[in-house]
């Protein structure tokens, strides 16, 4: 107890050197705990939840052929694929042997009514219906399969409930917050759309449901978009049954009448993608590329953990070289210019090991203090820190990084201490022998 109560005596002689240790300790302890949480939902994302994720395959126009589309000519569904473009394609990826499962996603142009008006703004055109198809978009999914692979971007129900895939009787759509609360709508209301070619053609549907887009793809437009129909908060989505029992799935359709059908495709595993965009390249239409938009989605939902990551990275290495410099100047500035004390103690009977014990606890007690609060701290605090700095992506520190960081804290406090010990460890005994009262001089005199 003598040794402790003389380490802990020293510790609040220096009140000042002892708080910095622990200071900088903490700071080490917390980011280290927070940066390898980042780190380890970082990895974890891009290995074992990606590979969770579903592996769709969709046959879209590119980028470069969409720049060149008009949303008031009809004659841009030249361009779409017909089942039979499909059937052409398929056939070329299963001679290379490619298992998949596929279902289907399509969409037309509709007409507004005084039920339901589209969002626009000053740049969006005025261009009559009878050229543009209407203002709203329909688009329908077979399965919750093809809603992922929504080339709008992935959305949430945030009001009411979902689609249901197996009602064949159901006249339901699910609509955006922005035009529910343009047009007064809620859950329960009955909205009217016409025949993007007749507009004598009309359609009654139940709004069940309310959502909220939590991606934005690349090639996906909003209030920017030139034409109504194209901002995907003005996009109504039903299953594929009702749209179909409507008569929008037909191949006798002129102009906007033309369903834009979108085949997906679903695969076991990820390089399947890479496999079968090559076996369908010498028979992929010009200006169509095949991608995955689960995937895309996925990987732009955590882009932000990844920069995030990458900061982290660097400030850790930063943090710990830094805080590795000035714990061992503090633990050197604390240990070295106490020769008097060392030959104090030795000469009232203290051994060396019993003095070398009690510099290693004043080093040792700062350090350990600072690793606990640092610890609970960036536990504490990794998931509203990691919001904070815009992550995007839920973080947690698991319990097996958090003693991760306690045995690496403890062994780099011990090699601190180490350090400490070995001050009194290189003491030279003869030095009690010296006086500081006879000089050299004298001496040689003698």
């Amino acid at each position: 107890m003598f040794i402790f109560g003389q380490a802990w005596k020293m510790l609040c002689r220096h009140p000042l050197r002892s708080l910095l240790i622990v200071l900088v300790s903490a700071a080490i302890a917390m980011w280290s705990t927070f940066g390898g949480a980042v780190l380890q939902e970082n990895h974890k994302a891009r290995t074992e939840t990606l590979d969770k994720q579903s592996n769709t395959a969709v046959i879209r126009p590119s980028s470069q052929l969409l720049e060149t589309r008009q949303g008031d000519d009809s004659s841009w569904t030249e361009h779409y694929l017909s089942w039979s473009d499909y059937d052409k394609l398929a056939s070329a990826g299963q001679t290379q042997g490619m298992q998949y499962k596929y279902t289907v996603a399509e969409s037309v142009p509709v007409r507004e009514s005084k039920s339901v008006q589209a969002i626009t703004t000053g740049k969006t055109s005025d261009a009559s219906a009878d050229k543009t198809g209407g203002n709203l978009t329909l688009q329908s999914f077979y399965t919750a399969e093809a809603a992922q692979a929504n080339e709008y971007g992935p959305y949430e129900v945030v009001e009411g409930k979902g689609l249901d895939y197996q009602n064949s009787l159901a006249q339901n759509v699910l609509i955006s917050e922005a035009l529910a609360k343009k047009n007064n709508l809620k859950v329960g209301s009955t909205i009217t759309i016409g025949n993007p070619t007749d507009a004598k053609k009309t359609y009654e549907y139940t709004v069940v449901g309310i959502y909220r887009y939590t991606g934005n793809p690349d090639n996906a437009q909003g209030d920017d978009a030139k034409f109504a129909k194209d901002n995907r908060n003005n996009v109504l989505y039903t299953t594929y049954t009702t749209f179909a029992v409507n008569g929008f799935d037909t191949t006798k359709g002129k102009g906007w009448s033309i369903p834009d059908l979108n085949v997906v495709f679903t695969f076991q595993n990820r390089s399947d993608i890479d496999k079968f965009a090559a076996a369908l390249k010498a028979d992929l239409p010009k200006g169509f590329t095949v991608s995955s938009p689960t995937i895309t989605h996925y990987m732009q939902s955590i882009e932000a953990l990844g920069t995030l990551a990458g900061t982290t990275r660097i400030i850790m290495i930063v943090l710990w070289i830094c805080g590795a410099l000035a714990l061992l100047g503090l633990v050197l500035l604390a240990a070295l210019p106490r020769s008097n004390e060392i030959g104090m103690g030795m000469l009232v009977g203290l051994s060396k090991g019993r003095l070398a014990w009690q510099f290693m606890l004043e080093t040792f007690m700062p350090t350990l203090v600072g690793l606990a609060v640092g610890l609970v701290l960036g536990a504490c605090t990794a998931n509203p820190l990691a919001g904070a700095l815009g992550a995007q992506h839920d973080v947690h520190a698991t319990g097996g990084l958090v003693w991760q960081v306690i045995w690496i804290g403890v062994l780099c406090s011990v090699a601190l201490a180490i350090v400490a010990g070995l001050r009194v460890t290189f003491f030279r005994t003869i030095r009690l022998f010296e006086s500081p009262y006879i000089s050299d001089s004298a001496d040689s005199e003698d």
